[in-house]
């Protein structure tokens, strides 16, 4: 059974200017899997940009996740489809020692979501 992220599911965020800002942005397949801001050591509650996270799952209205930033700059903005269709509006703010290539961590607020959320497929575009 898919997790239930009714709580983490977002929408876009409103754009003041009206203008759109995606770039030629493309849908690509990546391996998604979930993590809370806390873990037995090594863990500190805050990302690889600074963000503390203890607290939040989301920043600017869009929720935190790790990605490889030689694939995925810190900073942008993406659009993510889980494998059950639902949409996540993300930014990346934080990076993993398992993150390599085509993997993105998202983040949430229990671990009992992070393994309802488990290992799987998700389409991503990368706005800006």
């Amino acid at each position: 059974m898919p997790p239930n992220l009714s709580d983490d599911v977002t929408q876009p965020p409103s754009q003041a200017t009206g203008k759109s800002t995606e770039v030629e942005a493309e849908w690509t397949t990546y391996e998604a899997t979930a993590y809370t801001a806390f873990c037995p050591e090594g863990c500190t509650g805050v990302t690889a940009t600074g963000l503390d996270v203890s607290r939040t799952v989301k920043h600017r209205g869009r929720r935190i996740v790790a990605v490889d930033p030689r694939v995925v700059p810190l900073g942008s903005r993406l659009t993510i489809r889980t494998a059950d269709g639902r949409t996540l509006e993300a930014i990346a703010e934080d990076t993993g020692g398992a993150i390599k290539g085509r993997k993105i961590d998202v983040l949430v607020s229990s671990e009992r979501k992070a393994r309802k959320f488990g290992r799987q497929q998700v389409s991503v575009k990368v706005l800006e």
